[in-house]
């Protein structure tokens, strides 16, 4: 699902020094792993003395303000999922940050996208199927997902205008606990990332039905894409940005562009990657503001479509 790292670097990182990562999730899951690997290789290009520590909390704009309030030198860095960058101003009224105005992105080090499956309630092995039952079974159609305000919530209202359907959210406190429901028969639908889906495969439990990414997932390899399952407007491929204030030096900007080259470039970290299901972008997007820009007028109409009021 989601990650969020703050780094503060020493000041010549070439020669060493500490840097503090703070994730804005919990440990144990999915952002904690890929912060870990993140650090490890960040260890081992620097020689710096790197230190994982968790402070999760409203859906990671805790952290997002510790990098906010930091001095704009470039010594405090983030690792941040694009979706929930752009998605908190859209969801939580107090959070006034402008997501490309106020960070500097310094790369993208993670690629992966979401996945709807179904579980034994419906017996759906196709969107199609999975349709008609809702159709017969309008009162119990629904789906789950990690909690209200996720992405996953908002890809599901967009799923439901897709399918001409009704579905009804059920948020829950994490991937893993939707999951298991799922899989139990208490709830028929779940959308979440695509690597909470790929332990699964092939284990009759859960049917992942498409996936949001624009290719087809290795881990997946029978899963439709959502346009190859003709909906399109599902395609959505999220990714973990590393991320500076504005207004940070040019040259230390550079400096740590440099160095996400150079974890990108470690087979190490390549197959950390691999093994978690995740992509690690071939190469850097060529603008980042417009890219963020285009994906937050994205989430703004998925967010119109679910009615969520922002609290």
């Amino acid at each position: 699902m989601s990650v969020l790292l703050m780094a503060t670097a020493a000041q010549s990182q070439t020669a060493g020094g500490t840097v503090k990562i703070l994730v804005g999730f919990p440990a144990g899951g999915a952002p904690d792993a890929v912060a870990r690997a993140f650090a490890d290789e960040l260890r081992q290009t620097t020689n710096a003395t790197v230190v994982v520590e968790n402070k999760p909390g409203a859906s990671g704009k805790i952290a997002i303000d510790s990098l906010l309030s930091a001095p704009a030198d470039g010594n405090t860095i983030a690792v941040i999922p694009s979706s929930i960058l752009v998605l908190v101003p859209q969801i939580i009224k107090v959070a006034k940050y402008d997501a490309v105005r106020d960070f500097v992105t310094l790369g993208s080090v993670a690629e992966y996208g979401f996945g709807v499956a179904a579980g034994p309630a419906s017996k759906a092995t196709t969107m199609a199927e999975y349709k008609a039952w809702a159709r017969a079974n309008s009162s119990h159609s629904a789906f789950a997902t990690p909690g209200a305000g996720t992405p996953q919530h908002f890809l599901g209202a967009q799923l439901e205008k897709a399918l001409g359907i009704s579905l009804t959210q059920v948020p829950y406190r994490g991937g893993a606990a939707a999951v298991g429901d799922v899989i139990g028969g208490q709830v028929p639908l779940l959308i979440t990332t695509e690597q909470l889906l790929v332990p699964h495969e092939g284990q009759g439990k859960l049917k992942t039905l498409l996936i949001t990414s624009k290719e087809r997932n290795p881990k997946l390899p029978n899963v439709p894409t959502a346009r190859e399952a003709g909906m399109a407007q599902l395609e959505s491929v999220d990714w973990f940005g590393l991320f500076g204030k504005a207004g940070m030096a040019s040259a230390k900007a550079a400096q740590w562009r440099a160095q996400v080259d150079k974890v990108l470039a470690s087979n190490r970290y390549r197959e950390a990657m691999k093994n978690m299901g995740y992509t690690v972008p071939a190469k850097q997007p060529d603008d980042f503001p417009k890219l963020l820009a285009s994906e937050r007028a994205a989430w703004a109409d998925r967010v119109k479509l679910s009615g969520f009021a922002a609290e």
